[in-house]
């Protein structure tokens, strides 16, 4: 079961999202729990509580009466230390601030929000979620080993050897080829150089030439990669 959020100030957007968001799951057989928050400090009230689940999935209003939907990201982000929750942030406004991109959203819809890029966005994002519990699996000296596609960052070969990066900061190898692996990665693995695979999930930043991870690590995109690479943003969601 999903556990959904959404804070947002007006009344007619929390109805609307609350019912479609309903109906998304129905369709879907799976059942899902919606809490409504009209403001950010009685979000934080409730996501402060030791018992308190906190939200798979948080829509999250740009322009809250108290604090800004970056001040509110960077609260469960930092204060919270929750990474894991999805943040989609919602708004009139038909641009935002590249501030929003330091709480890491997973998207941003613009008001009024159709019903078909809803149930798109939350496809793509229950996709993604489905993918991150599978597993990458990889053989070295004839012993089979797995590791959680959700907890890879990056992928890296140097002299025949693949090394995977993990979120943790362990580092794990095998003997192989990027080339053997680039097309059986799920979706939001993208390959941006002929040394390099990156999990999209843990961009943190990108220019047209390079990309900065999560945990520091910029890597240059190679110049015949680029097209791709925004194509798979794009696709993904950022």
């Amino acid at each position: 079961m999903y556990r959904i959020g959404i804070c947002d100030d007006e009344l007619d957007t929390c109805n609307y999202l609350e019912d479609i968001i309903n109906q998304f799951f129905e369709d879907r057989a799976e059942k899902c729990e919606i809490d409504i928050w009209y403001a950010s400090e009685s979000m934080y009230k409730y996501l402060s509580l030791p018992e308190s689940l906190n939200p798979d999935i948080l829509f999250l209003d740009i322009e809250l009466p108290e604090d800004n939907g970056v001040d509110a990201g960077r609260y469960i982000r930092k204060v919270l230390n929750d990474d894991s929750m999805n943040i989609i942030y919602i708004s009139h406004k038909t641009s935002y601030a590249l501030e929003l991109f330091q709480n890491h959203p997973y998207d941003f819809l613009v008001k009024p929000i159709s019903k078909t890029i809803l149930y798109t966005t939350l496809t793509k994002l229950l996709r993604l979620d489905e993918v991150q519990n599978k597993k990458f699996r990889y053989t070295y000296n004839k012993i089979g080993y797995s590791v959680h596609y959700g907890d890879i960052l990056y992928f890296s070969s140097r002299n025949k050897t693949v090394f995977i990066y993990k979120t943790n900061g362990d580092v794990l190898s095998y003997y192989g080829k990027l080339k053997d692996i680039i097309n059986k990665l799920p979706f939001q693995f993208v390959c941006i150089g002929k040394s390099f695979i990156i999990n999209l999930k843990y961009i943190k930043s990108w220019k047209s030439d390079s990309v900065l991870l999560e945990d520091g690590t910029e890597l240059g995109i190679a110049q015949s990669r680029r097209a791709d690479f925004k194509k798979a943003i794009y696709n993904y969601g950022m």
